[in-house]
């Protein structure tokens, strides 16, 4: 099938896919908008950095219960009604945060901005799954390469918002005596994330009535899995200790890596620190898409097996030199952006060989890394606000545990499979009925 035939047999499932990616653009986009400007959300309310770094549990706080939430209304709720009334929700909360000059309603947007985010996750990632099937493993990698576009784009383009300084080691008296809080412009940044959940609120909408409008189309039977339930149930339990370890590594970097190279002895600027989480989404996402070519060359196993090497040695660099030496930083992080990248989806991709993800499945997945996504960011707050070295220890350490748990899987899914349980994934004819 040429490039055309393919556009015009599958353009509506296109278009909703490109919907979900722009949706992860934003997604990304807030993970790492709150790093790049908390120490100028300090100086919007005048309180000490110990206080302000609350901030990003609040967030974390928030994404957990929306991916506790989605867990309950996946399957209960038409999907596109739910992303759509998430993301304009989002929208809102995201935009009004920074314009705050209180810390407590800013804390409440940031944690309403979670929550939305975290049912947008959840949905997306199975309204992909339910679109594409069992030819999702080249979509969800772009996907999630579009969460990583996002991380990577907000903090440059932060970055132009944020107030000079020159001496980022001043006590916090001093810089409120340099800025005022009308002297802050980093919230155009944050309407930027707001009016693209908004317009893309719309498009979720829009296919909301035109799959309402439709005649019910009979969804395709699955094939029944032949596995035992507890083979199934172990591979998906250390699927979410990856996509907890995972989602919880992208978290502390776009959130907290910006104070860290401000707060620790290597003393970055916050500029400077913005360009830090810059470099490891271009990392992060460049990889992907390099992934993806050289996967139709060479066997995925063996490419898994070098980034695996890479996260390692980026976790080796990373601690404890990281915080004492900016050479460190820098390689450690380049290192950890391009071994980590595809590692996830490449885990799914292992299990769909050989049983059938379905939506609860896969919810059990993105609850765990929702779980990661919120609580490995707001228990390293509460050791950096004495000690910032404390981000290239837990870094590095939940780094070699999401190595050794992708290893875990490729290992234990060759003991306990056999070869001819492995399924057929080039079946073209697996699209299913709501997300036509």
């Amino acid at each position: 099938m040429n490039f055309f035939a393919y556009l015009r047999l599958y353009k509506i499932q296109l278009v909703k896919t490109i919907n979900c990616f722009i949706t992860f653009l934003c997604l990304g986009g807030c993970s790492t908008l709150l790093g790049s400007s908390l120490l100028d959300i300090q100086i919007r309310v005048r309180k000490p950095f110990d206080v302000v770094t609350g901030l990003v549990p609040s967030r974390s706080i928030g994404y957990m219960i929306g991916g506790v939430v989605a867990g309950f209304l996946e399957g209960k709720i038409e999907p596109n009604c739910a992303m759509g009334f998430a993301a304009l929700f989002g929208s809102i909360a995201i935009g009004l945060a920074p314009w705050f000059t209180t810390f407590n309603p800013i804390y409440a947007c940031f944690l309403f901005s979670g929550f939305s985010s975290g049912i947008l996750d959840i949905f997306c990632n199975a309204y992909v799954f339910n679109i594409w099937g069992d030819q999702v493993a080249f979509y969800i990698q772009i996907l999630h390469s579009s969460f990583g576009l996002g991380s990577l784009l907000t903090p440059l383009i932060a970055r132009s918002f944020l107030l000079p300084s020159t001496n980022e080691s001043l006590s916090d008296e001093a810089i409120f005596a340099l800025y005022s809080p009308d002297d802050v412009k980093v919230q155009y940044a944050f309407m930027i994330i707001a009016v693209t959940l908004f317009c893309i609120s719309f498009g979720y909408a829009i296919f909301y009535f035109i799959d309402k409008s439709r005649k019910q189309i009979e969804v395709p039977k699955e094939e029944p899995d032949k596995q035992k339930p507890w083979k199934k149930y172990l591979c998906i339990g250390i699927a979410g200790l990856i996509a907890n370890c995972s989602f919880g590594i992208q978290m502390i970097v776009g959130s907290l890596a910006p104070a860290f190279s401000v707060k620790a002895d290597i003393h970055m600027t916050k500029q400077t620190g913005a360009a830090l989480v810059s470099v490891f989404w271009i990392c992060y996402t460049f990889y992907r898409y390099v992934h993806i070519g050289i996967a139709k060359i060479f066997k995925e196993r063996k490419i898994l097996y070098c980034s695996y090497l890479l996260t390692i040695a980026g976790a080796l660099v990373m601690i404890p030199h990281a915080a004492r030496y900016s050479e460190c930083t820098w390689i450690s992080i380049i290192l950890l952006g391009i071994g980590y990248s595809p590692t996830f989806t490449a885990s799914l991709a292992i299990l769909q060989e050989y049983f059938y993800l379905s939506n609860r499945l896969l919810s059990v997945v993105y609850f765990f890394g929702t779980v990661g996504e919120s609580i490995h960011p707001w228990i390293l707050t509460f050791f950096m606000n004495t000690k910032p070295i404390a981000f290239t220890y837990y870094l590095g350490i939940i780094s070699v545990v999401q190595v050794f748990a992708c290893f875990s899987l490729n290992m234990i899914c060759d003991k306990i499979f056999k070869k001819e349980d492995r399924r057929d994934v080039s079946r073209t004819g697996s699209i299913r009925s709501y997300a036509r």
